[in-house]
């Protein structure tokens, strides 16, 4: 039986959580929190082992991963390496930070494929990094930039860069979902970079969808040189250089016909039914 370990449960984690504890293989899952984020609800923690601090060392990790063990974790990879995991997925659900390369805009974005290297430069421990592009709820989420209510029935879409740039999104629900199923459907045995969404859309067809869903939309556009600008105007602001990432559209989107759910024939949430679900007028 699969033993899975995982460290960390924000959101993206907890919905990880659900989608391995509901695969129909129900793996044996032991989940890493810090006490203070203990959940209340015990009928589902009940199959899930929690220990006391994310200060584990990896002479402990030892005893927590034996062989034929899985760990995903939003922790240092230093650490599952010198652990000897025989299969480890890194926190790294999101862009493709190879297309995107060193010395971009968000200066955090060196730091996982500082990770990618560590993971490549050695060959005891497997590795599967799981491309999700956007999480669908920070696409609408105003941090981001790009989706603002403005008042009753009205939206501004903002464009980041062109309106033709399209933008690849999975929700944290499907990714939990879709990372069960790679972990527990396994068949490939080799240290991967798997491509999955829930749609990918250019920021023009987005508008196309919020407006075909009731809302009235004012559309907006951000050029790459306004965002370049704001960003030496405010170099602290996060919002410009995650924004040109975006604007700059490389290694922010994937053909959906080409992901791995798609080849696999697994149902996802698209953009028009989590609109209905989540973004009504």
């Amino acid at each position: 039986m699969t033993r899975i370990l995982v460290i960390g449960a924000g959101q993206l984690g907890l919905a990880i959580l659900k989608g391995l504890s509901s695969h129909p293989s129900k793996p044996t899952l032991t989940v890493l929190l810090r006490p203070q984020l203990f959940p209340r609800d015990k009928s589902f923690w009940g199959r899930l082992t929690p220990f006391k601090s994310l200060c584990t060392s990896p002479t402990s990790l030892k005893q927590i991963y034996p062989p034929n063990s899985v760990a995903t974790t939003s922790s240092s990879p230093l650490r599952a390496l010198q652990a000897h995991v025989p299969w480890f997925i890194p926190w790294q659900f999101g862009v493709d930070y190879d297309k995107i390369g060193r010395g971009s805009s968000q200066p955090l974005f060196d730091e996982q494929l500082d990770v990618r290297d560590m993971l490549r430069g050695q060959s005891t421990t497997r590795w599967t990094i799981i491309s999700t592009g956007i999480f669908t709820s920070f696409l609408f989420d105003p941090a981001f930039g790009v989706i603002h209510r403005k008042g009753h029935g009205q939206v501004v879409v903002n464009a980041l860069g062109k309106w033709e740039n399209r933008v690849t999104m999975t929700s944290a629900e499907d990714i939990g979902r879709l990372t069960a199923a790679i972990v527990c459907d396994d068949t490939s045995g080799q240290s991967e970079v798997i491509y999955v969404a829930g749609e990918t859309a250019s920021f023009d067809g987005l508008a196309d969808k919020l407006q075909a869903s009731g809302w009235e939309v004012e559309r907006k556009l951000t050029t790459v040189d306004e965002l370049v600008q704001a960003r030496r105007e405010h170099p602290e602001d996060l919002g410009p250089k995650y924004q040109l990432i975006w604007a700059r559209n490389v290694g922010v989107s994937w053909d959906f016909a080409d992901t791995w759910n798609a080849r696999n024939g697994i149902p996802v949430q698209g953009l028009d039914d989590w609109i209905d679900r989540n973004f009504r007028p």
